[in-house]
């Protein structure tokens, strides 16, 4: 490593120590890079007048200006622009319950890049998911096809149904990786040679999988996305039109209103506080469960096939309880 490379390196190593830290002395800079207290004052100085580091000297301890941008970073972040990556961060990780290697190193990467104030949650948030069970065969798979993904090469690969232990066998040309609805489950979109068209995949029913020496370039890739933007959770299939209406309470109306849920929503307020909301969905497979989770809270107007499926689950789940007492 030549002097230069040995500066610059020391360098960004400095202001990273800064970011972590909040603020630092002169000797504990010293004590973590393992150079001499005259070396490390050479280099704050540089950070200063060449680099345009903006240091504050308090009490004989240097900090990086809060709020400022840091020119040695990776990335340049506003305050605004760190507090969607921050909040794209935790809700990655509130959406898995296994441990990541590949996200908590992502996460603490980007970590840097952020406010001090937000870096500490982050560490956090981290720890936390350090604490989380192993998930090595699913996080090798989930690799392995994003490696596929990335380079355009066909899979072959060996997958399980939802309905049973029946292993299927296709090949297939993944276009495309999606988080589900519930966030903690991911899926691969792609061409399937069984089908002999678009097909959606989950990765944990996913039982083994090959790379091929075969290449792709993905057909209608505009037209997949825009099919799968008009599903509920953004990753089903469907070439049906169910037009559901649902009528939901004063108290859940409330929630309902502040937020947009689908592309085709329609709001019209009943008397009494409620609100109807109409949607035109392809599928209505990911959509069931959203409905039941409102309980008591929302009925189903139409189509009768949903109104019918939904009294049923709830009339079962009823029966779960039949004669229990309160005590």
């Amino acid at each position: 490593m030549t002097d230069q490379t040995r500066r610059a390196t020391r360098l960004i190593r400095v202001q990273q120590l800064l970011q972590q830290h909040g603020a630092m002395s002169v000797s504990d800079l010293a004590a973590h890079l393992n150079y001499s207290r005259r070396t490390v004052q050479r280099d704050l100085s540089a950070l200063q007048s060449e680099l345009g580091v903006p240091l504050v000297n308090v009490g004989r301890r240097w900090r990086i200006m809060e709020g400022s941008q840091h020119p040695l970073s990776p990335v340049h972040l506003t305050l605004q622009e760190s507090r969607v990556i921050f909040l794209a961060m935790q809700a990655y990780a509130n959406a898995t319950d296994e441990r990541d290697g590949d996200g908590i190193s992502a996460l603490e990467k980007l970590g840097d890049t952020l406010p001090l104030p937000l870096q500490a949650e982050v560490k956090r948030t981290v720890a936390v998911m350090r604490a989380r069970p192993d998930a090595t065969i699913y996080n090798a798979m989930l690799r392995f096809v994003t490696r596929a993904w990335a380079e355009s090469a066909r899979l072959h690969i060996w997958y399980r149904s939802a309905s049973s232990d029946h292993v299927e066998e296709t090949y297939l040309d993944p276009y495309l990786l999606r988080p589900g609805a519930d966030g903690g489950s991911i899926y691969v979109v792609g061409w399937s040679s069984r089908h002999d068209m678009p097909r959606v995949f989950k990765i944990d029913r996913i039982a083994n999988a090959e790379l091929t020496s075969e290449h792709f370039e993905p057909r209608n890739l505009e037209e997949i996305v825009e099919r799968l933007g008009r599903s509920w959770g953004g990753v089903v299939f469907g070439d049906e039109q169910f037009d559901v209406t649902l009528d939901f309470t004063p108290q859940a109306a409330v929630r309902v209103r502040e937020t947009t849920w689908h592309v085709t929503q329609q709001l019209e307020d009943l008397p009494g506080g409620g609100v109807r909301v109409r949607f035109v969905l392809p599928s209505l497979l990911e959509f069931v469960p959203w409905v039941l989770g409102w309980g008591a809270g929302v009925k189903v107007v139409g189509p009768g096939a949903l109104r019918d499926q939904i009294a049923a689950t709830l009339s079962e789940a009823a029966s779960n309880y039949a004669g229990a007492s309160a005590g």
